[in-house]
């Protein structure tokens, strides 16, 4: 059996031998490989642009584009002429001038508070060391013939005779104005450019 097939094999092989000389295959080029037909069709596409290459152009191109403002921008620009660097001069020395003033007022302002301030703590630094050289009681009683009175606007008083809470009052009010002091001496500068 084994001989049967091998011979019609071959007589099946013999025909399609002959078959690629007369061209009967359907591909129109004759070939047939493994006893079958050879295409011709993928060999026609080599010849259309491919996908990468047609990205690799686009960023050519915007690279063209972009480089043309960059050419733009260097050429030079016209000089200015001297009435113009007059006008420039002379706008700048009034923001100067502006600048300059209003630094002035600001530290004028912070000055006279910190002059305010200094006298406020010296007038509770005298009327302290007054109470206890004009008594030699204990430092309770150094108040004791002081009165605290605080006012309104419309007229209302808060009055008290308790020298405890007067020298505590006193305390408080000249520690109170010496920290506002040191930050406003802190605040009081002239900036270099």
């Amino acid at each position: 059996m084994k001989t049967a097939e091998v011979k019609t094999n071959g007589v099946a092989n013999k025909a399609d031998n002959n078959a690629i000389g007369n061209k009967t295959d359907n591909t129109g080029n004759g070939q047939k490989i493994n006893n079958l037909p050879v295409s011709t069709a993928f060999n026609e596409k080599k010849d259309e642009p491919k996908k990468d290459e047609v990205k690799a152009e686009a960023p050519a191109t915007s690279v063209k584009q972009e480089e043309k403002p960059k050419a733009e921008e260097a050429k030079p620009q016209a000089e200015p002429n001297k009435k113009e660097l007059k006008e420039q001069l002379r706008e700048q020395q009034e923001r100067k001038l502006a600048d300059t003033v209003k630094l002035v007022e600001a530290l004028g302002k912070k000055i006279a508070q910190k002059n305010k301030l200094q006298n406020t703590i010296a007038n509770i630094d005298s009327f302290t060391i007054a109470q206890n050289d004009e008594d030699d009681m204990a430092s309770d009683s150094r108040f004791a013939r002081c009165e605290l009175v605080i006012s309104d606007d419309d007229g209302n008083d808060f009055v008290t005779k308790n020298p405890f809470i007067i020298a505590y009052v006193a305390n408080e009010v000249k520690q109170l104005c010496i920290e506002k002091l040191a930050q406003v001496e802190a605040s009081i500068v002239i900036p270099f450019e």
